[in-house]
């Protein structure tokens, strides 16, 4: 592994770590972030070329909640906007950290991750409101795409 790819890697995966959730309100969240490592994404190699590579998210969380929780929704935000949501569907017991892994390709050093959303086994839903809403698609925008592929 070349050590600019190395370095650009490990600052990407430190600055995440290290970075507080977009969330204005995060503590109050019933479950957790406990780690963020990001894996590829967007570097330059040792010819100063540009070169995205294939991504992953790795995050850690705890259900901090006194029921299991059933799925877990993760935004990943990136200067100011949402570029991508993971939902985790299971059985997250309380106190128990969980760590998945997601394909992002995506991946910056500016990017952010906080819960979105938590289901729990009883039904009930925490919202986390810091976090812009999913909009539908808007069908009537563009052309569709035909042909072969």
């Amino acid at each position: 592994m070349n050590i600019k790819l190395a370095t650009a890697t490990l600052g990407a995966a430190l600055i995440l770590a290290a970075s507080p959730a977009f969330a204005a309100d995060m503590q109050s969240s019933p479950i957790q972030i406990t780690n963020v490592s990001l894996y590829g994404g967007y570097t330059i190699n040792p010819n100063d070329d540009n070169v995205i590579t294939p991504g992953s998210a790795v995050i850690a969380f705890t259900n901090q909640y006194n029921l299991p929780a059933t799925e877990v929704v993760f935004a990943l935000e990136s200067n100011g906007f949402v570029a991508d949501r993971f939902d985790d569907v299971g059985s997250f017991a309380k106190g128990v950290t969980i760590k998945h892994t997601f394909g992002e390709n995506e991946l910056n050093s500016q990017m952010r991750v906080a819960v979105e959303k938590a289901t729990f086994a009883d039904g009930s839903v925490w919202v986390n409101h810091a976090v812009p809403q999913s909009t539908k698609p808007d069908l009537t925008i563009g052309v569709a795409v035909n042909g072969p592929f």
